[in-house]
């Protein structure tokens, strides 16, 4: 299972109209094991990025294609937009151990979370190993 969490500041800048999501990038960061995020303090990817893994095993982050733009969802009450898959695969050594995962908006000039995955495990990916994010989305509050 995964959990996924919205921080305030996202709330706040969505709010103000400040994301397009349909022209603006969205990419995708892997947090090392022992990172805990912080909905009240982490905004920004230079809020958390001290605690992205590094580029061992050639980890890069990914950048998001939307794979189903906003759609509003009558039966459930609510706004939906999902990204297509991202696998991560580690060439040339291993990645660091990660437990979690960022979703910025790459286009905002600060760089604003979008949310939090936390996969309440750590996962180590070894050389010529693959890791696969899949159904990634968001659902609006």
């Amino acid at each position: 299972m995964t959990i996924l969490t919205v921080p305030n500041e996202f709330k706040f800048e969505n709010g103000s109209g400040n994301n397009d999501f349909s022209s603006d990038t969205f990419k995708i960061m892997l947090m090392d094991d022992t990172f805990t995020f912080n909905k009240d303090t982490h905004g920004t990817v230079s809020d958390v990025v001290a605690n992205e893994i590094s580029s061992n095993g050639g980890y890069a982050r990914a950048t998001l294609t939307v794979d189903t733009a906003w759609a509003q969802d009558n039966t459930n009450d609510k706004g939906t937009i999902s990204w297509n898959d991202v696998t991560f695969t580690a060439s040339g050594g291993d990645f660091d151990d990660f437990g979690s995962a960022i979703i910025y908006n790459d286009t905002h000039a600060s760089d604003l979370i979008v949310g939090h995955i936390d996969f309440e495990m750590t996962v180590s990916l070894a050389n010529g190993n693959s890791f696969q994010m899949q159904s990634l989305g968001f659902d609006s509050l």
